[in-house]
């Protein structure tokens, strides 16, 4: 790390980040999602307060089925959260035998608890409710959850308002698309008329960031790659990208810097857990970071924002369910003008 000359410890702070833009040319700037996620927690921590005030105490419930331990540690970060900022949060377990038919209505049951305010259902699923070749599946079960308490954005209620772009009717953005909006905002970058790779197809990473992205929301040109995405293809998208977003969660797959346009903004959500016990994602971070200028680690990006916007939903389907608040989100930039970079990758 560098010494900052001591000019820019005087400079004030609309001049400090153009200086570190120069200073640090041909270094990506990291996004670490702590000061994103800070900045939530304390809103949402305001707004339980408040809700509490009225005797109103939000609750999540949680669908977890199977052993997977990275299932498990995720649900309990997300379980922590939600009761630190003084929210309740309920883990509902289920073996990985249970069918799809009986996960739907153990589903339906909780969702009929006028207690439980948000429900999640922790993905992936077994492959036989994931993948059936007829009958019930994964579908059905997120579509026993009701629109409001839909805290992942994957139910039938949902889905429709992010497909067609209409925020201001939005009952729940899902919360790693609304994660990396997040960071996005925070970290000053822009969106309109760039280049966006997504990679990946999940349900709730992927799939939402794709339509927020390529959408009126953020009116970037969107690229989906995905498994059945030719390889020459691949590479040509990628090495075309103003921003890639990628969430594969693969050994076998890799972001290598050979692939990454200089300048690019590199967003990492994919989280695998390595056979030495350490979080990686898809992202070669050491060699990319040297190509891009901007890029997110993992750990320490965008998994702390979204365990944080998570709990932003949790508390909006509380209001919800009160009457306390009404669908939309307020997607302004929340980073103070005078600390947001002039940035156009």
């Amino acid at each position: 790390m560098l010494a900052l000359p001591s000019s820019f410890r005087s400079a004030s702070p609309d001049k400090i980040f153009p200086l570190l833009r120069l200073y640090n040319a041909g270094m990506a700037e990291i996004m670490y999602g702590k000061p994103v996620a800070d900045e939530i927690e304390r809103r949402v921590r305001g707004e339980v307060e408040r809700l509490r005030a009225r005797g109103v105490v939000p609750r999540l419930d949680v669908v977890l089925v199977g052993k997977s331990a990275a299932s498990q540690r995720y649900v309990g970060k997300k379980m922590e959260f939600c009761e630190r900022l003084g929210m309740q949060a309920m883990l509902h377990t289920f073996d990985d035998h249970i069918s799809a038919s009986d996960l739907r209505d153990q589903v339906q049951r909780i969702n009929d608890d006028p207690a439980a305010h948000a429900i999640l259902v922790q993905l992936p699923l077994p492959r036989h409710i994931e993948e059936p070749a007829s009958g019930v599946n994964k579908f059905d079960v997120f579509d026993a959850i009701s629109g409001r308490k839909d805290v992942d954005g994957i139910s039938r209620e949902t889905v429709p308002e992010l497909y067609r772009a209409q925020d201001e009717r939005m009952l729940h953005l899902p919360a790693t698309a609304l994660a990396v909006r997040r960071m996005l905002e925070f970290y000053g970058i822009e969106t309109e008329g760039k280049v966006a790779v997504i990679v990946g197809r999940n349900d709730i990473t992927a799939k939402p960031i794709h339509h927020m992205l390529g959408g009126r929301m953020c009116n970037a040109t969107a690229i989906w790659c995905h498994r059945y995405t030719r390889k020459a293809d691949h590479d040509r998208f990628m090495r075309t990208a103003d921003i890639i977003v990628t969430s594969v969660g693969s050994e076998r797959y890799r972001i290598t810097a050979d692939l990454v346009k200089p300048g690019a903004v590199v967003i990492d959500v994919a989280t695998r857990v390595g056979a030495d016990g350490k979080l990686n994602g898809d992202v070669d971070f050491e060699h990319v970071k040297e190509v891009a200028s901007f890029i997110t680690p993992v750990p320490k990006g965008v998994g702390p924002v979204t365990v944080a916007a998570l709990t932003e939903n949790v508390v909006r389907a509380a209001e919800f369910a009160h009457g306390l608040r009404q669908p939309g989100y307020d997607l302004a930039p929340s980073r103070d003008a005078h600390l947001r970079p002039a940035i156009s990758s």
